[in-house]
């Protein structure tokens, strides 16, 4: 029973730590230091766009209309963008302000201060941040408006449950129907993660890898500094 049991909850640990979600980006970039004279003291943002099966909107909220001379089309459901950002800002070569944003449908897991954040460069320097400032979580509410038109049907008519057998088009008749807006909520946190070391960067750094994370999920942000992007 003991060896049934071990096994048991050695399943539950392996099948938990299955569960934890990892999304990565990065971007290239000169290193800020490099040349200060011809690069900014900011780092390219790296975005990372997930999404929700619970979070869909019509694909028209961000498109519009499909023509000059039809005022709705088909609602065609999309998946809503959840847009995880992140960039630095070099305040001095001990000092890094990391400008961190989070979308979620839930606004715990929006508020970065419930994630734990660390960084490490290229040859393993490890830190994590010495303050976090300027922690916000806003509602972001998106709505539409929502019709029922009757469908135009060809000349092979309905059947017998009143549904086109080939529909041709819509009639402008929506008014006679009318429909609540339909609405999707999400939260979107930002905060910024200042880390301080003496000597943290310096011209010689080639690669910074942020971590931000929580239980079931892990965001990877890396910044690569070559000299030659600047020429390509």
């Amino acid at each position: 029973m003991r060896g049934i049991f071990g096994l048991m909850l050695l399943g539950l640990v392996l099948s938990g730590a299955g569960c934890t979600r990892t999304f990565r980006s990065s971007a290239t970039q000169p290193n800020p230091l490099k040349d200060p004279t011809e690069t900014l003291r900011h780092s390219e943002k790296i975005t990372i766009v997930t999404g929700d099966m619970e979070l869909d909107a019509p694909a028209q909220v961000e498109q519009g209309y499909t023509s000059e001379t039809q005022r709705a089309s088909i609602v065609r459901p999309r998946r809503y963008p959840l847009f995880n950002q992140a960039s630095f800002t070099i305040v001095s070569r001990d000092r890094l302000r990391f400008h961190v944003q989070v979308d979620h449908k839930w606004e715990e897991w929006a508020d970065l201060k419930t994630w734990s954040v660390d960084l490490v460069d290229d040859t393993g320097r490890h830190w994590i941040p010495e303050s976090v400032e300027h922690a916000r979580t806003k509602l972001m509410t998106t709505m539409w408006d929502r019709e029922q038109r009757t469908a135009v049907c060809s000349s092979s008519g309905r059947n017998a449950a009143g549904n086109c057998y080939n529909t041709i088009g819509f009639a402008d008749d929506g008014w006679r129907r009318r429909q609540t807006l339909g609405s999707l909520s999400v939260f979107r946190g930002s905060a910024d993660f200042v880390f301080y070391q003496r000597d943290l960067f310096h011209a010689n750094v080639r690669k910074l890898r942020l971590v931000v994370k929580r239980p079931g999920e892990v965001f990877e942000f890396t910044w690569n500094f070559r000299d030659a992007v600047a020429g390509e």
